[in-house]
């Protein structure tokens, strides 16, 4: 496999399944990424069943946790005979917590936690959420922390490819390079041409970030340096304009978009395959199937 796309595959993936925009709305994925949790919501749809869907989940990656919204009613779906299902078949690699509404009351809370935390046995709880959303963003961020949702990952970074480029001026001399990788802390590169022979903690300002076509100005500290093939691979530290470590708010956002998009893109890409690989399967299975085209199924919350 590309090492571009190994970051997108490996690490550990949370899957809000069947989420309420309502209470927790599309961009809080930004901020989780922002906060270096992997996570992505999971809707429902009438070509391949959620049971289905987690199975193939499972079968694609190796770390992941499901919050299933068990205050959404779907057809088919009984939740506690569903998250005992999907417990039992998978054991400790299906790590489950649920989510409800605060606004239930106390002892349907309570039942809930009786249900699906003592008699199923879920491991990363019972999560009751407030009907006002901005309460349950900082609230969600506990809950991945405490069930370690980033894995060994600090934070998420990006491998790029050559569609990322970089270029400064130092002394009167302008370099250009490639950016290997990116996270909203630090990025790597390799220089084309000649070296800017920099020395080590030394800062750079001006730094042009080309992302993708995503433009960004920053500053950063060079923090490492190493050989990698025939090529120098140095790694340089982000200083917002304060010389903090780290970006401005402004520059952060679009750098943590792009590795939205790039985790994105990549998991979306296995998910189509792996939904489209379990109907095809089951409509060879069906007796006098024809081969009439489907439609794809729902992969993930645009």
């Amino acid at each position: 496999m590309p090492e571009e796309k190994l970051d997108s595959w490996e690490g550990c993936k949370t899957f809000f399944v069947v989420p309420d925009l309502s209470l927790m709305p599309e961009d809080f994925i930004q901020t989780f990424f922002a906060k270096g949790f992997e996570t992505y919501y999971l809707m429902d749809d009438q070509h391949l069943d959620l049971a289905a869907k987690v199975r193939v989940i499972l079968g694609l990656f190796n770390d992941v946790i499901f919050f299933f919204n068990v205050g959404r009613k779907i057809n088919g779906v009984h939740w506690p005979e569903f998250v005992r299902g999907i417990s039992e078949e998978h054991g400790e690699r299906a790590r489950i917590g649920v989510l409800c509404e605060r606004r239930l009351g106390d002892e349907a809370i309570a039942a809930f936690e009786r249900t699906y935390l003592y008699e199923i046995g879920i491991f990363c709880g019972c999560v009751p959420l407030d009907y006002r959303k901005a309460k349950n963003l900082p609230l969600l961020a506990e809950v991945l922390a405490a069930n370690e949702a980033k894995g060994r990952r600090s934070s998420l970074r990006a491998v790029c490819g050559d569609t990322s480029r970089l270029n400064f001026s130092r002394e009167g001399h302008s370099f250009r390079g490639f950016v290997r990788d990116v996270s909203v802390s630090h990025f790597s590169c390799v220089f084309e041409g000649s070296d800017p022979e920099l020395k080590m903690y030394e800062k750079v300002k001006d730094i042009q970030l080309n992302l993708g076509g995503i433009i960004c100005s920053v500053d950063a500290v060079l923090f490492a340096k190493r050989a990698v093939g025939a090529s120098m691979l140095y790694v340089f530290v982000f200083r917002d304009s304060r010389d903090r470590d780290g970006l401005d708010a402004h520059t952060s956002a679009k750098i943590n978009g792009f590795i939205h998009r790039h985790y994105e893109q990549g998991v979306r890409a296995a998910l189509s395959k792996g939904f489209g690989e379990e109907i095809a399967r089951r409509r060879e299975r069906r007796p006098g199937a024809g081969s009439t085209r489907s439609q794809a199924p729902t992969i993930l919350a645009p």
